[in-house]
């Protein structure tokens, strides 16, 4: 499956294909095409900017015309801030993934098309786009290129990313043995004795068990034993300095 082309119209900042390009890498894009860069062409900022991109960079084909950019693309989106009425469907970036992903799958070879910073994408330009990519704003609704391309790119790869909504670490832990869960048993039982926790006394037993069984529940590592131990050390040793 292809991933999408990144094609650029007109781009008037190296700094700006570059954060582009590092963008692109972020989310598993790596077919930068520029027409008619307004920009020197190479450009050092542009591989200061892409950091670890520099092979987009230097990979990136520069074509004088959209015509000629866009010759091999079977779908092409194209971004704008606006409507335009020579398009049939404006598309959130999540959607917009979607159908991307969807005629990759097809073998098909996919675009998305972004226009300068100064003035977007002309009309001709729109007019050759399957469908348009609108990205959500609160108020102000122009986004650097490089954010744009980025928050499209993130799109294109969660359209597949299998990474679970929430995560916890993974540790190996290592059950705690039977010995040491006794000493702890034992530990914080003679502590509580000491501290007159068991009352009245006949419930002594039944509130060991219940303890006990709490603990059990927990299926505590060796280290959290020995943690929890710890713990017990410090507030007896601190109740015996407070008395003092």
């Amino acid at each position: 499956m292809t991933a999408p082309a990144i094609i650029l119209s007109r781009p008037q900042l190296g700094e700006n294909i570059g954060s582009a390009a590092r963008a692109m890498k972020n989310f598993g894009l790596s077919d930068l095409r520029l027409i008619a860069p307004q920009c020197s062409w190479p450009n050092d900022r542009a591989m200061v900017l892409a950091s670890g991109a520099g092979d987009i960079i230097e990979g990136a084909r520069v074509f004088q015309t959209a015509a000629e950019a866009l010759a091999d693309i079977r779908v092409l989106f194209a971004t704008t801030a606006r409507g335009r009425d020579v398009l049939r469907e404006i598309l959130t970036p999540e959607a917009a993934a979607t159908r991307l992903r969807t005629a990759a799958l097809e073998g098909l070879k996919t675009a998305i098309l972004f226009g300068s910073e100064r003035a977007g994408l002309d009309n001709d330009e729109m007019s050759l786009a399957d469908a348009a990519i609108t990205i959500p704003t609160a108020e102000f609704p122009s986004l650097n290129l490089g954010q744009a391309v980025l928050l499209i790119g993130y799109e294109w790869l969660k359209s597949t990313d299998a990474t679970p909504a929430t995560r916890t670490r993974k540790t190996v832990a290592v059950p705690s043995s039977r010995a040491d869960l006794i000493d702890l048993f034992e530990h914080l039982e003679r502590e509580l004795d000491a501290a007159k926790f068991f009352y009245p006394s006949e419930k002594k037993e039944a509130m060991v068990r219940n303890i006990r069984a709490m603990i059990l529940r927990s299926r505590l590592s060796d280290q959290e034993v020995r943690t929890i131990r710890g713990m017990i050390v410090a507030l007896v040793r601190n109740k015996y300095r407070g008395a003092s």
